[in-house]
């Protein structure tokens, strides 16, 4: 049978990924944080470690005080996100397996996300995200770091709020429909390339018809 990822984990997924959206032009510092994903109706909890050298960019993912599992056969998981490569990874640290989709505009996984190319061109959180407008509505701190809150409106007229980093340009906090993501404890530095790869002893999973590509 072919893996399925949960809808929990799907949302989670592209709130990460629309997290990105906000790297300026020059790019943000290379920085570290810890991150945390809550739902408003409570089923999703879950904490992890964030690394961010654009234009990539790693989460790692653990479901917080419950039982259940995070992903596909484990509790504990890593999105690593390579953006020069047009590739998405998935992996579920305690099986020692992945999951691979292409971030290319046809991908089904990801053809509805903001671009990579478009993000890092501009400071506003919908750069590059087509039928979303943007709104400044004040400046806030988050973690004691000044951010200034805004307000995108997509065309359905759904609205997302991101607290963006004065210096860093990122979002340290993000509310997406029930979904709130929140990066604290920052650390600014140069962060190991090795962190943006898959570990050699991993094994990849078959992706099938899920928008993954083709073994290699």
């Amino acid at each position: 049978m072919k893996p399925r990822l949960s809808a929990k984990l799907a949302i989670l997924t592209l709130v990460l990924l629309a997290a990105s959206a906000a790297f300026a032009v020059q790019g943000p510092p290379q920085f570290s944080a810890d991150t945390t994903t809550t739902s408003a109706n409570g089923n999703l909890n879950m904490t992890g470690k964030a690394y961010f050298a654009p234009p990539r960019m790693r989460v790692d993912m653990s479901r917080a005080g419950e039982t259940k599992k995070a992903g596909p056969g484990g509790g504990k998981m890593t999105v690593i996100v390579d953006a020069p490569a047009k590739v998405m990874y998935m992996l579920m640290t305690e099986q020692h397996m992945y999951m691979e989709f292409s971030t290319d505009k046809d991908s089904s996984m990801t053809q509805n996300l903001p671009k990579f190319s478009d993000m890092l061109r501009g400071g506003e959180p919908c750069s590059g995200r087509e039928g979303v407008t943007c709104k400044k509505v004040g400046t806030e701190s988050i973690d004691g770091r000044p951010c200034d809150k805004w307000e995108l409106t997509e065309k359905s007229g759904k609205i997302q709020t991101y607290w963006m980093d004065q210096r860093l340009h990122f979002p340290l906090k993000v509310i997406s429909r029930d979904i709130t993501t929140v990066y604290t404890n920052i650390k600014e530095g140069p962060q190991d390339p090795a962190l943006f790869k898959v570990p050699s002893d991993f094994r990849k999973m078959d992706m099938g018809g899920m928008g993954g590509r083709p073994p290699r």
